[in-house]
């Protein structure tokens, strides 16, 4: 009776460790898909996440990604992105909102959650 009484428990808490870390599994595998979809796709010439009802476009980014600035305030320009330096001498990375270049700067540009936000490294 005791071998049966421990054979069971032994079981239980053997099918309660895998499902344990079944759920763990499933539940890192959801944060990591759910982190994809904040920033939306991404290489290394372009970013794209979707805009949020009161937020700058700017701010945004610095959520989602590693930035690296100069300037201050809503004359912040953005000069690298996920360790993607623009060359100052003929790039920069330019903010598109629906597809369109935005007309003010990103420290500026209140988003919405309609709108997507790409960051995309230009030349000039």
């Amino acid at each position: 009776m005791k071998k049966r009484t421990i054979l069971y428990l032994v079981s239980a808490l053997l099918l309660i460790g895998i499902v344990g870390t079944a759920f763990y599994y499933y539940q890192s595998n959801t944060t990591a898909k759910t982190e994809q979809k904040v920033l939306g796709e991404t290489t290394k010439k372009e970013v794209t996440y979707k805009g949020q009802n009161g937020v700058t476009a700017l701010s945004l980014l610095e959520k989602n990604a590693k930035i690296e600035t100069s300037g201050t305030g809503e004359m912040v320009f953005v000069t690298s992105i996920n360790g993607v330096k623009a060359n100052s001498k003929s790039e920069y990375w330019q903010l598109n909102v629906d597809g369109k270049s935005a007309s003010v700067g990103a420290g500026s540009y209140i988003t919405k959650d309609t709108e997507t936000i790409t960051w995309k490294l230009a030349t000039f």
